[in-house]
């Protein structure tokens, strides 16, 4: 394994990292994301409410 110089590692640790942030870009995303993920899980549940008796009801009414 290779050495570090101490004036590099010095060097290194100087060297300031910001703090990692989650742009607002990415906040954005994922919750327009999550409202058509919800919204489309919701539709499709009323979907298949709406039309399961519904149907079967009416189907029995008409004979």
């Amino acid at each position: 394994m290779a050495k570090i110089k101490p004036e590099a590692l010095l060097a290194q640790s100087k060297v300031k990292k910001g703090p990692s942030q989650i742009s607002v870009a990415t906040i954005f995303t994922y919750l327009v994301l999550g409202v058509v993920v919800v919204s489309s899980v919701y539709a499709a549940y009323k979907y298949r409410v709406g039309k399961g008796p519904a149907m079967t009801a009416a189907g029995v009414e008409g004979d």
